[in-house]
C-alpha cells in the first residue's frame, strides 16, 4: 500500500517538475513587419494667377498648376485630373477671381451652345453675314478682330443680286460701319459649277452691332455688295470711299459705256 502511495506521489511530483520547466522557457519575440506607407493618389488642378472678366480669352500663363490629394478633391467633387482643351480658344462664361480653379464649366469655346451670348456685350445683338471668301480682304481677319464694311451699290442696279455691272457710271464705294468686333467665323465650301467641279469659299461673320447697325447691315443686303475689311482704325474710314469717276474718265456723260483713259494712282 505504502509503495503505491509513493507511486502516485513520485507521479505528481514529476508532472509538477515538468510543467514549471516548460512554463520557464523563454517566449519567442514577435516580429512585427512594417507596411511602407501607400503614397495618396493626387489630381492636377488649374489656379487662375489674375482676375479674369466674362468673355475674356484664357492663356496658359494666366494659370499655375497645382495637385490635390484624392481625399481633399473629394470634398470639391473631384475625382480625376482637370483637362483643359488648348487647341480651342478657351473663353470665361463668368467673372473668375484670381485663386479659383478653372474647370471645363466655367469656360466656352467657339462653335459651342453658349459661345455667342458669352461674347455679346449688353446691348448688342448678333448679325450674321456671308461673303465671298475673296471678299474678306486680306485673309487676315480672324475672331476677335475689329473690321470695317463698306457697301459697292449703283443708282440703278441691285448689286446684291447681280454678279455683273451695267450701270457703271454711278458705281460707289462707300463705308457703312467701322471697328465691328467679330465673335465668330464659318468657312464653307459650295460648288459653282457641277461641270468643272469647281468650288468657291464663302465666310459666315457673326458680328457684334448695335440695333441701328443691324438696320444698316439689313438694308445693305438687301441692294448692295458687302465688303469686309480688318479695321486699320476709324481715322482711316473715310478713305474706303470711291467711284468710278476715281478710275474712269468718261468721255460724254450721256454714254455712259464710253471710257478714254484709266487715272494713274501714286501712293504716298
Amino acid at each position: 500500500m505504502n509503495s503505491k502511495v509513493i507511486l502516485v506521489l513520485a507521479a505528481i511530483a514529476i508532472s509538477v517538475g515538468l510543467y514549471g520547466v516548460t512554463q520557464s522557457q523563454p517566449t519567442a519575440p514577435v516580429v512585427q513587419t512594417q507596411q511602407p506607407k501607400k503614397e495618396e493618389k493626387k489630381f492636377k488642378i488649374w489656379t487662375l494667377k489674375r482676375d479674369l472678366k466674362r468673355g475674356e480669352a484664357l492663356q496658359r500663363r494666366d494659370l499655375v498648376i497645382e495637385y490635390l490629394t484624392e481625399s481633399q478633391a473629394a470634398q470639391q467633387g473631384i475625382d480625376s485630373d482637370i483637362k483643359l482643351d488648348w487647341s480651342k480658344r478657351l473663353i470665361a462664361v463668368e467673372a473668375l477671381n484670381q485663386g479659383e480653379w478653372v474647370t471645363k464649366e466655367v469656360l466656352t469655346s467657339p462653335g459651342e451652345s453658349d459661345y455667342l451670348s458669352t461674347m455679346a456685350k449688353p446691348g448688342y445683338a448678333p448679325f450674321n453675314i456671308t461673303v465671298p471668301g475673296d471678299d474678306v480682304v486680306g485673309g487676315t481677319i480672324a475672331v476677335g478682330d475689329l473690321v470695317d464694311i463698306s457697301v459697292i451699290s449703283t443708282m440703278d442696279q441691285n448689286l446684291s443680286a447681280d454678279n455683273t455691272v451695267s450701270d457703271i457710271e454711278h458705281l460707289t464705294m462707300t463705308p457703312l460701319i467701322a471697328q465691328v468686333p467679330v465673335l465668330y467665323m464659318i468657312s464653307k465650301q459650295r460648288l459653282v459649277s457641277t461641270l468643272t467641279d469647281q468650288k468657291t469659299t464663302d465666310v459666315t461673320l457673326v458680328l457684334q452691332v448695335t440695333n441701328r447697325q443691324l438696320a444698316k447691315l439689313s438694308v445693305a443686303k438687301r441692294i448692295a455688295e458687302i465688303t469686309v475689311h480688318k479695321s486699320i482704325g476709324e481715322q482711316f474710314v473715310d478713305e474706303l470711299h470711291a467711284n468710278s469717276s476715281d478710275v474712269i474718265r468718261f468721255a460724254d456723260e450721256r454714254q455712259t459705256t464710253k471710257t478714254q483713259s484709266i487715272k494713274e494712282y501714286r501712293f504716298n
